[in-house]
């Protein structure tokens, strides 16, 4: 009987530190609410801490530079994306819907395309698919995507508006979500920093 009850005290012991282990396991980094990174967002990821943006230059239509700083003040979804890419051309239109709603002085969705041929053939297939509420840069010398060590696309980047990159989404994804919202909103209210 004595021997039946330190085998039960030491199961009992045994799982309720299994338990803490797990839970220690999927304990929030960085004050992020668990469930944050569910549903639509399931695959974006953090960082430990905020990482500076790249310094490197892009170009909009015209040929005229611009750079991640000339967002500051405003939270960024940054949208690594080329024409031939099935996956980025799929998540487009969410993309598009995302910035009419939730486009604001706090808030931008930035296409940078990757496309080889130059922005011609961006511009071209925003205009033949009807994506009217966003602008595309282009990464001319792909310097931008090195920088983010992006070997994927598409790739999604948010950067607060302090500038420093909080975390990121390989693939495509519903970004006109409710999940999508909830996150943008949690980077726009600085809780994350």
């Amino acid at each position: 009987m004595k021997n039946k009850k330190i085998f039960l005290v030491a199961l009992l012991v045994l799982c309720i530190g299994a338990f803490a282990l797990y839970d220690l396991g999927n304990t929030p980094k960085n004050n992020i609410p668990q469930g944050l990174t569910a549903g639509a967002m399931k695959r974006f990821v953090f960082h430990d801490k905020p990482k500076p943006a790249p310094t490197g230059v892009f170009r909009d239509a015209q040929g005229n530079e611009a750079s991640f700083a000339d967002y500051k003040g405003k939270v960024i979804l940054v949208n690594l994306w080329a024409t031939w890419c099935a996956p980025c051309i799929k998540e487009m239109p969410d993309l598009n819907e995302l910035q009419k709603s939730h486009g604001s002085e706090k808030f931008e969705v930035v296409l940078l395309s990757e496309n080889q041929d130059g922005i011609e053939s961006s511009l071209a297939f925003l205009k033949e698919n009807n994506i009217t509420h966003l602008n595309t840069y282009h990464d001319f010398d792909r310097s931008i995507a090195r920088s983010l060590k992006s070997n994927a696309l598409p790739t999604s980047v948010i950067i607060n508006a302090e500038g420093n990159e909080v975390g990121r989404l390989l693939g495509p994804a519903a970004w006109n979500s409710g999940d999508a919202k909830v996150l943008i909103n949690f980077i726009i209210l600085g809780q994350n920093t």
